[in-house]
C-alpha cells in the first residue's frame, strides 16, 4: 500500500505534547519510528490545569517519572452537602499526586531521548489527507509551515477543531473545571465534597501536597467560581493563594467519546477522543492507555505498510474493550446523580454508612477501574431502597 517514492518529513506526526501523545512518541521511536511532535504551547507541561491524581499502578505500567511525585493520599474524606463526613484509610498507597509540570517534561525527556523531534510554539491549523500522505499545516515562529507523514495522531486534548474537521465528532458534553492552590492549615486528608453550593452534577476537592500546598478546586456544569468560592470558604483558614501567580486556572473536561476515534492515516487519542473517567473527570490514564494501544496499532499498520480505516479500526476495538464500558457505565451513573437534589444526596450518604460501602471500596476498589466499584454502590440494600423511593416519591427522572 502506498508509494516508495514518496518523501515524508516524519512516519508519524503526533499533534499535541501533553502525557498521551508523548507516550506514544517514546513507544513509537523506541521502535525506530521517526516521530515529530507539534505542541502549541512554547514549553511542555507549562501552567497545565489539573488535579494531578495518578494510580501507582499507572506508574509501574509505564515507567512513569517518580520525581513528579508531589503528595500521597492515603485518608480521604468525604464531605456530603450538609455536613456528614464519611473518613476511610486505604490500606495501600495506592494513589500519588504529580506536579504536571515535572510529569510531562519528563515524558517529553524521555521521548526525545529515543528519538523523537518536539516542536514547541507549534499550533496546527488543519490536517491535509491524501491517499498516499497526510500533513498537518501549522504556525510557528517561522510563519506557516507543514510537515508530510504516513499518519497523524490527535493528542490535543480539550481542543477539538482538527476531530470536527475530520468528521470524528466531539464530546457529547464539556464540563467546566476550575482550581487554585493555597497554603491551608487542614491539609494533611484528601477531601471530596457534594453538593450544589460547590458543584452541580460533580464535586469538589482538596488536595493535600507534601510542601504544605493545597489544591483546590471544582468540576461543575454550574457555576465554576462560585463553587470555587465556597469551597475555599469551606477549607478555611488558608493563608494565601500559592499558584505561580496566585492565579486561579480554568479548563474544561471532556465528558463522552467522540464519535470515532480513527479514520483514513488519523488516530485520536486520551482526552482529545474524549477518553476521559466519566466518573471523576480523570484522563491521565485513560490517555496513557489509549496512547499504549494506539501505538500497537500504528505499527502493526506499519508492517503492513497500509494506514487506512480498515487497518486502524483496531484501535477503536480494542480501546473500547479495555476502558468502553467504564466510560458507558461512569456516564450511566452520572446521569442518576446529576438528577439528584442536594438532600437526596444526603440519604444517600447516610445509606452508604449503613452499608459500610468505603470499607468495601478501601479493600476492593480500584482508583482507575470503576466499573466494580459502580455496580456494588448500586446493589447495596440501603442505597438501593433510598434510589427505589426517592425515584418514585419524588419523581426524579433520569436522562439515559
Amino acid at each position: 500500500m502506498g508509494s516508495n517514492n514518496i518523501n515524508y518529513d516524519f512516519d508519524v506526526i503526533i499533534i499535541g505534547g501533553g502525557p498521551s501523545g508523548l507516550l506514544a512518541a517514546d513507544v513509537l521511536s523506541q521502535h525506530g519510528i521517526e516521530v515529530a511532535v507539534l505542541e502549541q504551547c512554547g514549553e511542555i507541561g507549562k501552567d497545565v490545569v489539573c488535579s494531578g491524581v495518578l494510580s501507582k499502578e499507572a506508574f509501574s505500567r509505564y515507567n512513569l517519572p517518580k520525581n513528579s511525585i508531589v503528595g500521597d493520599l492515603k485518608e480521604v474524606e468525604l464531605n456530603s452537602p450538609y455536613g456528614l463526613k464519611i473518613n476511610y484509610i486505604h490500606p495501600n498507597d495506592d494513589v500519588v499526586v504529580v506536579d504536571r509540570h515535572i510529569f510531562d517534561k519528563e515524558l517529553g525527556n524521555n521521548a526525545t531521548g529515543n528519538g523523537a523531534k518536539i516542536f514547541t510554539n507549534s499550533r496546527v491549523m488543519s490536517i491535509y489527507d491524501d491517499p498516499e500522505f497526510v500533513k498537518a499545516n501549522f504556525k510557528n515562529g517561522a510563519g506557516l509551515k507543514s510537515l508530510k507523514s504516513k499518519i497523524i495522531v490527535i493528542a490535543t486534548g480539550i481542543s477539538f477543531n482538527l476531530q470536527m474537521a475530520n468528521k470524528l465528532g466531539r464530546p457529547k458534553k464539556i464540563i467546566k473545571g476550575i482550581q487554585t492552590e493555597v497554603r491551608a492549615e487542614n491539609n494533611e486528608k484528601l477531601r471530596v465534597f457534594w453538593g450544589s453550593q460547590y458543584s452541580e452534577g460533580f464535586f469538589g476537592w482538596s488536595i493535600p501536597l507534601k510542601d504544605g500546598r493545597t489544591r483546590v478546586g471544582v468540576m461543575t456544569e454550574g457555576n465554576a467560581m462560585e463553587g470555587l468560592n465556597n469551597l475555599l470558604t469551606e477549607i478555611g483558614p488558608y493563608t494565601n493563594l500559592c499558584s505561580d501567580n496566585g492565579v486561579i486556572k480554568r479548563k474544561g473536561i471532556a465528558f463522552g467519546c467522540i464519535n470515532k476515534s480513527y479514520t483514513d492515516r488519523i488516530i485520536a487519542i486520551g482526552e482529545a477522543a474524549g477518553l476521559v473517567k466519566t466518573t471523576t473527570g480523570g484522563g491521565i490514564f485513560y490517555g496513557l492507555l489509549s496512547a499504549e494501544i494506539a501505538s500497537e496499532t500504528i505499527l502493526h499498520a506499519a508492517g503492513k505498510n497500509n494506514f487506512q480505516s480498515e487497518t486502524l479500526s483496531r484501535y477503536e476495538t480494542k480501546w473500547k474493550k479495555a476502558i468502553g464500558n467504564e466510560i458507558k457505565f461512569g456516564e450511566y451513573f452520572h446521569n442518576i446523580y446529576s438528577s439528584l437534589d442536594d438532600k437526596f444526596v444526603e440519604e444517600l450518604f447516610e445509606a452508604s454508612k449503613k452499608d459500610n460501602l468505603l470499607d468495601h471500596i478501601a479493600q476492593n476498589g480500584k482508583f482507575d477501574w470503576h466499573l466494580n466499584t459502580i455496580s456494588k454502590i448500586l446493589k447495596s440494600p440501603n442505597l438501593r431502597r433510598v434510589l427505589w423511593n426517592g425515584f418514585y416519591t419524588r419523581k426524579v427522572k433520569v436522562a439515559f
